[in-house]
């Protein structure tokens, strides 16, 4: 009796640790050095649906968006080492555009990563980090936010305007 509940624990332990999804973080991400500003942004989304694949992302449309703030350049750099270690999950089903406020990561070349909050209480709550070219054409998905908390924090210590 004692193999079979030492080899059931076993398989359960297994089981548990193989369906953990896969982590990202910005702090392996090479452009980190390319990034020239960080806006604080209000998105809007017309067609938001929660989608699992990533064929199923809607590209950005810049009249969706209000820029509120611009971080200072001074403190680009210090955000983005913040930034670098909040932990995004991939492989959950996510938002096919950004909703709510957040930050628009712009890099040299016109390219930007935009990481939105969905305060209105709809299931996955945002948080996805979504990069896109200078066109706003989708590019890559990086992944959802752990712990929104963590994302809301770094923007509150930032900017002026609060984001719940």
């Amino acid at each position: 009796m004692k193999k079979f509940s030492l080899l059931l624990s076993i398989l359960l332990v297994i089981f548990l640790v193989s369906c953990e999804p896969d982590k990202y973080y910005f702090k392996d991400n090479t452009r980190n050095d390319e990034v020239v500003s960080i806006e604080l942004i209000s998105y809007t989304a017309n067609d938001i649906e929660i989608v699992d694949s990533i064929a199923e992302m809607l590209d950005f449309y810049t009249g969706n968006m209000t820029i509120l703030e611009t971080l200072s350049q001074s403190e680009v750099e210090d955000f983005m080492s913040e930034f670098s270690y909040i932990e995004f999950l991939q492989g959950y089903p996510h938002l096919s555009t950004p909703d709510g406020t957040g930050v628009k990561i712009n890099y040299e070349n016109g390219d930007f990563l935009i990481v939105t909050n969905n305060p209105d209480g709809k299931e996955p709550h945002g948080g996805e980090a979504i990069l896109y070219n200078s066109d706003g054409q989708f590019m890559d998905y990086y992944g959802s936010i752990s712990w929104m908390q963590n994302f809301i924090d770094l923007v509150n210590e930032y900017y002026q305007t609060q984001i719940e």
